[in-house]
């Protein structure tokens, strides 16, 4: 393709610059893309929409908003394709401010909420934890296509709201839809996050026998996690031994987290092994392992299993949370003292404490996977990473505004309490005052 666009300078125009850019793009060379991108003598909206949806393709989101940014801000109007994919990048970041920002774009260049458009700036708002908001954009579309829908019902399921989710699945039947794999997976995780046994046991069946879905190792760890949770551990166990394909060392993860959950130490033991045996490069199976034996203060034992884990040269993934705030993300680690205002966040933070403390708050130093004193271990907690973003949040967010955080792993159970205990005690009004 190079070889003859080279050979044929004077054939050259906008259209062949952009028929060799995407072509890079789909061979996955991003950075290749890019460099023609910058030779280009003239771009229209394509050559920038194709930049844009390579970086989103390779991964590198943050890159992908700001080059769409840049093309709004050098006045190139956007089109659809360069909407969809700089929402899918927001979404997949969890940053509300770009997502909100292209939205706006759409808003000014007075460009329709297409079925695509629609979707996706659906998908935006519920990654981005506002779904009032993605319910409303929802409502409004002229046009609905099932990955609108699948957008909406996995986005209530994720938040918890699985009895909205699953009327919404039923309406969507009422419409004469037919649903796909994405769609079941939505009703099962809702079914999973609201307790619905019975209703998912039904929808699960139905999958195939109504409407010839095939169950996927998504829908069964949406099963063996609604059986988890509601403390079938032994079904869960039974539905993953008699699965017709062979199961994922991610829905045994599944059972282990349900043993912690359940406290059934001695069948947490036998899963967190065979996990191990399956995955021993995988850090998180070690984690959970350590941490049933450590909420049954069998300290030698978690001690055997990080020496396992260094010994084979695994170690825990760093956790890290992320917040928008002023058009910047701020990225905290565990203990973090690099952010400019280090100072401030760890003065905000002993003022939260205190107030949590006022009111009762009383840390669980269970997720402490170390044999140490109590007060070490609240220490640990005290310094999570969500918990310095939360107190940057107080400092730099607007009076009646929510705090939104990003985490790549999963919050740990006193943060989760302190969380909640946040948005008890404080009246937004006085927050800063302390």
């Amino acid at each position: 393709m190079r070889r003859v666009f080279d050979e044929l300078p004077r054939m050259r125009d906008v259209v062949t610059w952009n028929a060799v850019l995407a072509g890079y793009v789909r061979a996955g060379m991003a950075r290749v893309a890019r460099a023609l991108f910058d030779e280009m003598p003239v771009r229209d909206e394509v050559s920038w929409s194709t930049v844009v949806g390579g970086y989103v393709k390779e991964g590198e989101l943050d890159v992908a908003l700001a080059v769409f940014r840049d093309m709004v801000e050098k006045g190139v109007r956007v089109n659809e394709a360069a909407v969809v994919t700089a929402l899918s990048a927001a979404a997949q970041l969890g940053l509300l401010e770009h997502g909100r920002f292209v939205h706006q774009v759409v808003h000014q260049e007075g460009m329709p909420i297409s079925v695509n458009v629609g979707a996706a700036m659906v998908d935006m708002y519920a990654k981005c934890g506002c779904v009032a908001l993605a319910r409303e954009v929802f409502d409004g579309m002229p046009r609905r296509d099932v990955f609108a829908w699948n957008a909406m019902i996995c986005g209530l399921a994720a938040h918890g709201l699985g009895q909205d989710a699953v009327e919404l699945f039923e309406l969507f039947l009422g419409e004469g839809l037919s649903p796909t794999n994405i769609t079941f997976v939505g009703v099962l995780n809702a079914c999973s996050r609201f307790g619905l046994v019975a209703e998912g046991r039904r929808y699960f069946e139905l999958m195939a026998e109504k409407y010839c879905v095939e169950p996927e190792m998504e829908h069964y760890g949406c099963m063996v996690d609604l059986l988890g949770r509601a403390g079938l551990v032994q079904e869960a166990i039974e539905l993953i031994e008699g699965m017709p394909i062979a199961p994922d060392p991610v829905l045994w993860g599944t059972v282990l987290s349900a043993c912690k959950k359940h406290g059934l130490v001695d069948l947490g033991v036998k899963v967190g092994n065979k996990l191990i045996e399956l995955e021993p490069a995988h850090d998180g199976n070690y984690v959970l392992l350590a941490s049933i034996y450590a909420k049954a203060k069998k300290w030698d034992e978690v001690r055997e299993v990080r020496k396992l884990m260094s010994s084979r040269g695994t170690s825990k993934s760093a956790g890290w949370s992320l917040m928008e705030a002023q058009g910047n993300v701020h990225k905290f680690l565990v203990g973090d003292m690099d952010h400019k205002d280090s100072v401030q966040i760890y003065n905000m933070l002993d003022m939260i404490n205190r107030r949590l403390a006022d009111a009762g708050y009383v840390p669980d130093v269970s997720s402490v996977l170390h044999d140490i004193g109590d007060e070490e271990k609240v220490h640990a907690i005290k310094v999570h990473s969500e918990r310095l973003a939360i107190a940057y949040g107080f400092i730099v967010t607007e009076v009646g505004n929510p705090i939104r955080i990003v985490k790549n792993l999963q919050v740990c159970g006193d943060c989760h309490e302190f969380s909640k205990m946040v948005t008890k005690s404080f009246c937004w009004s006085q927050r800063v005052g302390g």
